[in-house]
């Protein structure tokens, strides 16, 4: 076997079958054999759309990759290859490179920087494993290495290609199977010091789980809501993390995000005397921007970087995955808490338009989930187009993908292309601003390439409008842009300009009646400074907090 169908076969025994890119001369023979093979190839029209792309197909699917040549391509990489990382995402970067012959015959090389490992030793700073495939004894085994740390950390990983390895023999038996992941060995003394933490939970009046976005990139959806459903307690959900469970279940209370989130949801979370924050780091933006408010003694955090804390003790070996399964092989509380009953799925809110009223960030999400279908995937960019749709009500069979942590602007747009790729039956419904639009608009031709029926709604306010409360000036305005004209010459058969709620109704309308087979682009001219709900309530707590005279020494 070749290196390059080893590569080609390793991948499709993980289950992959897209994989995104943009051509170049040193990655061409990658292409050409990804195209003679099972799995799908989408060109991107850029290398940071490719990087986004396999970085939602990887949320979704478990790993998403990314194809693209050496130097000029993959550095483009790196924005969406360290929000990854940040945002534990398996995204894997295979970047072809210049052959070993020329190398060593021609060291001024088109694309290249300085020393022949210069890449190399930039994504090591921004994933959990890396090599280089230039030798048909050991490419086998890296490769396998590279797949399965990224598996164990979900972490994005780096196979640098060079040209002329590609058809180099593996003289070796090889084995490109996923190994079996071993069972879960818990020690008797470790088992005993979860089940306490367990005791203590079940002791408190008012516990709580904050879920994140660590329990869904290691699927551990399945435990927690049997161990929720058992004991009977209630989850919120981190910004990062929306959508883990269901939003139709009847323990789930919704979306918490400090100063930002809905009032009777944050005094929930911040009165409760046994608050289990698991699986979720304590970031700036799920946190509201630290304004959350809760008494330490009353809180457990588990993740997988610290394991267990609080605020008089600490167990590094009690990480989420640990901790759930030891919660879920103990017995049943005594007395069992009483069933709770099962919650219909919300209707959707009824929307009827105002006669020429400007579209608020508010109103466009009300409209907005007025027509949502159950299984749409939502994508939103930072700033209050994600702000906004935190409050969003999703389906049963929904997803929900954002740069909420990592917050690179231009992250929407190509994420549709991914989870498009990833899930084809569930629908892209993507929302971004102006100014994130003008990052990525280049990947509306992608869409419009592989019909991906994303709808794709611009909030345009003129500017960066989640700035203008830190500090406004004109380096926050825009070039105005005709959205309308440029989907179109994008190859969009559907855009429209709305600058009204009659006309955003009936443009929803449409696009739901013309059956959502093709991309659509509805611009919204929203007025100067309207915001959602949540960036008012956390510049309101922020002013509060500015103006409040600091402690006495």
């Amino acid at each position: 076997m070749q290196i390059v169908a080893a590569l080609i076969e390793a991948l499709r025994l993980r289950g992959v079958q897209r994989v995104y890119g943009v051509p170049g001369d040193y990655v061409l023979g990658l292409f050409a054999a990804l195209q003679a093979s099972p799995i799908d190839l989408i060109c991107t029209a850029g290398e940071e759309g490719a990087g986004f792309a396999a970085d939602a197909h990887g949320r979704l699917q478990g790993l998403g990759v990314a194809v693209v040549t050496y130097g000029v391509g993959a550095l483009k990489l790196l924005n969406p290859v360290a929000g990854a990382y940040a945002e534990r995402s398996p995204l894997l970067v295979i970047s072809g490179a210049p052959g070993l012959r020329e190398s060593e015959e021609h060291p001024l090389l088109h694309h290249r920087i300085r020393a022949d490992q210069t890449q190399l030793r930039l994504f090591r700073e921004v994933t959990v494993a890396n090599a280089v495939l230039d030798s048909g004894r050991t490419a086998a085994q890296e490769l396998v290495r590279v797949l399965e740390e990224m598996r164990r950390e979900s972490r994005p990983g780096y196979l640098e290609l060079p040209a002329d390895c590609l058809n180099r023999e593996i003289a070796w038996p090889i084995d490109l199977t996923p190994p079996a992941p071993a069972p879960l060995a818990i020690p008797e003394g470790l088992r005993r010091e979860g089940e306490r933490w367990l005791a203590w939970m079940r002791g408190r009046q008012r516990p709580l789980v904050l879920g994140g976005v660590e329990l869904a990139r290691f699927r551990l959806q399945p435990l927690l809501r049997q161990i929720l459903e058992r004991e009977g307690w209630e989850l919120a959900t981190s910004l990062s993390g929306k959508s883990l469970l269901s939003e139709n279940h009847p323990q789930v209370l919704g979306v918490y995000e400090g100063a930002m989130g809905q009032p009777q949801l944050r005094q929930r979370v911040e009165s409760s005397d046994g608050l289990l924050v698991l699986g979720q780091p304590l970031n700036d933006l799920d946190t509201g921007v630290f304004t959350m408010a809760v008494d330490p003694a009353h809180v457990l955090q588990v993740d997988l970087e610290g394991g267990l804390r609080t605020a008089g003790a600490r167990d590094e070996n009690l990480d989420p995955l640990t901790l759930l399964r030891i919660w879920a092989e103990a017995g049943a509380p005594e007395p069992a808490p009483l069933p709770l009953a099962a919650r219909d799925p919300a209707p959707a809110a009824a929307f009827e338009p105002a006669p020429d009223q400007p579209v608020g960030v508010e109103r466009l999400m009300a409209a907005i989930e007025a027509v949502l279908p159950a299984d749409a995937t939502v994508l939103a960019d930072p700033g209050d187009a994600l702000f906004g749709a935190a409050d969003l009500h999703l389906g049963e069979d929904s997803h929900f993908l954002a740069s909420s942590f990592w917050a690179s602007l231009g992250f929407a747009l190509p994420a549709a292309v991914g989870a498009w790729g990833a899930c084809p039956e569930h629908q892209p419904v993507v929302l971004l601003g102006d100014g994130a639009l003008l990052m990525c608009a280049n990947e509306l031709a992608t869409l419009a390439r592989y019909a991906i029926p994303a709808l794709v709604i611009v909030l345009d306010n003129g500017g960066y409008g989640t700035e203008r409360p830190i500090l406004d000036g004109p380096f926050n305005d825009l070039q105005p842009v005709a959205h309308r004209e440029l989907a179109l010459a994008m190859g969009f058969s559907a855009a429209e300009r709305v600058k009204n709620e009659e006309e955003l109704w009936s443009c929803l309308g449409r696009w739901r009646s013309d059956g959502m087979t093709n991309p659509t682009l509805i611009s919204v001219a929203i007025p100067a400074g309207a915001m959602s709900a949540a960036l008012r309530r956390l510049s309101t707590a922020l002013a509060q907090k500015l103006a409040s005279p600091p402690p006495q020494a």
